[in-house]
């Protein structure tokens, strides 16, 4: 009789510990159909975001920045055929300089030093000669061209988050299958 109540408690414990795990399984079922209601609405506000960065990127598209090729020739490093050379100092005479992209710009003003930067600034102004314009970017631009990077970063970061969630539910369906 008495092992006949010891076998009978093994069976008892061992349903116990098999409800727990049971329980430990629905938990976690839980908490991923909760974080997949979360990934709906995330999933939403990463197109939203992204529509938004996209939108923003256009005001810094195509060529919105004066060619300040003429800078990069007269203080800069660079490594330009004569034939280039001249072109540049055509543009230079022109009274309506040609247009560039934000990014070249940017690889230009690199290309000379800080100093000379500095002090170009300090001698122009906006209207003489446009010497601060081939040395500054706008306020507006430099902004948009500092957030976007940020937003750019957020939504990886988030893409990333849903991947890792990915591999959790799978790891989970692993488990249930096992039980």
């Amino acid at each position: 009789m008495a092992s006949y109540l010891i076998d009978k408690l093994e069976a008892l414990k061992e349903n116990e510990n098999k409800l727990k795990e049971q329980k430990r399984v629905l938990m976690e079922e839980i908490e991923l159909d909760i974080e997949k209601k979360r990934r709906l609405e995330l999933d939403g506000t990463i197109t939203k975001l992204r529509t938004q960065v996209s939108e923003i990127s256009k005001n810094i598209e195509g060529k919105i920045m004066p060619d300040n090729r003429n800078l990069v020739l007269r203080f800069g490093k660079h490594n330009w055929t004569q034939e280039e050379k001249q072109e540049i100092q055509q543009q230079q005479n022109n009274r309506n300089p040609e247009m560039t992209t934000l990014e070249k710009f940017k690889d230009n003003l690199s290309k000379v030093s800080k100093d000379h930067r500095e002090r170009l600034k300090v001698q122009g102004t906006q209207y003489d000669n446009g010497r601060k314009m081939v040395v500054e970017i706008p306020h507006q631009i430099k902004i948009y061209d500092d957030i976007i990077p940020i937003f750019t970063t957020m939504i990886g970061i988030m893409k990333k988050q849903e991947f890792e969630i990915d591999n959790l539910k799978q790891k989970m369906g692993n488990i249930l299958k096992d039980i």
